[in-house]
């Protein structure tokens, strides 16, 4: 998402700030699918936990869900950088 935001000339300085600005450029305006809202807000959720709560065990199902969900958002940022980022044609 940073990445994203960056080539746009967007940032901020807490990982919430960048799902806001990401939501809110990307997702509210159709760029990327409204599904990846939850798929963020969930994956925030899960790092959150996991790093302020001693005692947070994630599951072996929750880990690949968030694998199959990282696999999936990684494919939709390819798809919009070649979009909007085409590479230069060779010329000979």
């Amino acid at each position: 998402m940073r990445a994203i935001l960056a080539l746009d000339g967007i940032d901020s300085k807490k990982h919430s700030g960048i799902i806001s600005e990401f939501g809110h450029k990307y997702i509210k305006t159709g760029l990327f699918s409204k599904e990846f809202s939850k798929t963020i807000q969930k994956a925030f959720k899960v790092c959150n936990d996991s790093d302020y709560d001693d005692f947070y065990v994630v599951s072996k199902e929750e880990v690949s869900e968030q694998v199959e969900n990282a696999k999936i958002f990684l494919d939709a940022v390819e798809a919009y950088t070649e979009t909007m980022y085409p590479a230069e044609s060779e010329v000979h």
